[in-house]
């Protein structure tokens, strides 16, 4: 990779990434990893429907229906913001503004209070939507820190790296959640939310002192790129109706990531509401999680080297399923552990084997806009998914019974998985032309 000089600067960055950059890379990852399961998967979905909507019924529906606005503003944007940081060349500035944002309205959740509904739900939402935007434009730079023989091992490290920041989150929060999200501990739940903002601030600022942008702005404006933009992907759909493969992928990938994130986002809420896991028992419900979440990254890793990324993946779908079956039958906790456990093995390497597979059947010549579909149909489903359990759960006001939509939303995309390949396609089935041509 051709080394440049940045304007204004004679420091040349250096044509290969070392060590200090690539961990720095990872270490972007522990900081993703502490606000998304203390914040998104943990304390604030309890903390909004236990303290802030105390004497409100609707409080489940409210936080489910801002997850799918949250997600759905990001899948619709995430392609113009990356457009603009293509053309101006400032992709790590973007990120740092969207890293603050996030930062200091995590730290600002800390003051709300009963009563306060709207004031914690935008705020949330800035700060969800800062975090969704800031991770996925620092996972653009792993192309241009790793060569192409140590993408997965680096990946790998930012992996490990986002298991420890959870684990370390958690275990630093334990005191002050102890005692449950219950009125008189109001005080000491308060004190997570800056005390998390912290932990991302202080994980996510090596990135910013070591990481180096190698791939200049392009030199067309902005208005000149997001016309091209749109222009590529009037002639990217005609194409992509014609490959059955990643059609039928889509719509596996977009049930069954529905499915996940439903119980990513209610486990919290729903062990505490139906099975009473409270307090310190909350946080070890989470580090369960995240202890089986490592080992199935390891696991299902071993598995996709040996039986391929398909058969993998329905192993892994398949796992899934059975959990939200046993979980809608489960009337004590230490089971409700046991199933966590498992959930945490399947959810350890979902995304990455869903990745692999999805290499395997796009079109080569236009991979990275395909995945970049991949990627808004990942976003949608991690909006519509909760969005659907919410809504059952105010038509019927049970935490259980909206359990058979993931439980639904398994089992058809696993019969997706049936039809689609366990090897590349030999032959194409519609050729994509090349743009510009």
């Amino acid at each position: 990779m051709i080394a440049f000089k940045k304007k204004g600067n004679s420091q040349q960055i250096p044509k290969e990434a070392g060590l200090l950059e690539r961990i720095s890379w990872c270490a972007f990852d522990f900081s993703n990893s502490a606000f998304s399961t203390v914040v998104v998967d943990l304390v604030f979905s309890l903390y909004f429907i236990r303290i802030i909507c105390a004497h409100r019924t609707d409080a489940t529906f409210l936080i489910t229906f801002t997850t799918f606005l949250n997600q759905l503003l990001v899948g619709l944007l995430l392609p113009l913001v990356g457009t603009f940081s293509d053309v101006t060349g400032k992709r790590k500035e973007i990120v740092l503004v969207f890293f603050i944002l996030c930062t200091l309205t995590t730290a600002y959740l800390g003051t709300t209070g009963e009563g306060d509904v709207w004031k914690g739900l935008i705020t949330y939402a800035i700060a969800h939507i800062s975090f969704s935007f800031s991770e996925s434009l620092v996972a653009s730079f792993l192309p241009e820190i790793a060569p192409e023989s140590m993408l997965g091992r680096i990946s790998g490290w930012s992996r490990a790296a986002g298991n420890l920041g959870a684990f370390i989150s958690l275990m630093t929060i334990y005191p002050l959640l102890s005692a449950g999200f219950i009125q008189s501990n109001v005080d000491h739940i308060r004190l997570c939310f800056p005390l998390v903002a912290l932990i991302y601030a202080l994980a996510g600022l090596p990135f910013f002192l070591n990481t180096h942008q190698r791939t200049p702005g392009s030199q067309a404006n902005f208005s000149i790129a997001l016309k091209n933009f749109y222009s590529r992907t009037a002639q990217m759909i005609p194409s992509l109706l014609k490959q059955k493969y990643v059609l039928l992928f889509f719509l596996a990938f977009f049930l069954y990531s529905s499915g996940a994130t439903v119980i990513m986002v209610v486990i919290a809420v729903y062990s505490q509401m139906q099975l009473g896991v409270s307090g310190a028992e909350q946080i070890w419900l989470f580090l369960t999680l995240q202890i089986g979440s490592a080992i199935g990254a390891f696991i299902f890793g071993f598995l996709e080297d040996t039986f391929g990324p398909k058969r993998t993946l329905q192993l892994n779908v398949g796992l899934w399923f059975v959990c939200v079956a046993l979980t809608l039958f489960l009337d004590q906790k230490w089971l409700f552990f046991l199933v966590t456990f498992l959930i945490g093995t399947a959810n350890g390497s979902l995304y990455s084997v869903s990745r692999a597979l999805m290499g395997l059947i796009s079109p080569p010549e236009q991979v990275g806009e395909y995945f970049g579909l991949w990627g808004l149909v990942g976003r949608l489903a991690s909006g519509i998914g909760p969005l659907v359990f919410g809504l059952l759960f105010e038509i019927n006001k049970s935490f259980q019974t909206p359990l058979f939509a993931p439980l639904v939303f398994f089992g058809l995309g696993l019969f997706g998985l049936i039809f689609l390949p366990n090897q590349k396609p030999t032959k194409i089935e519609s050729k994509m032309p090349a743009h510009g041509s």
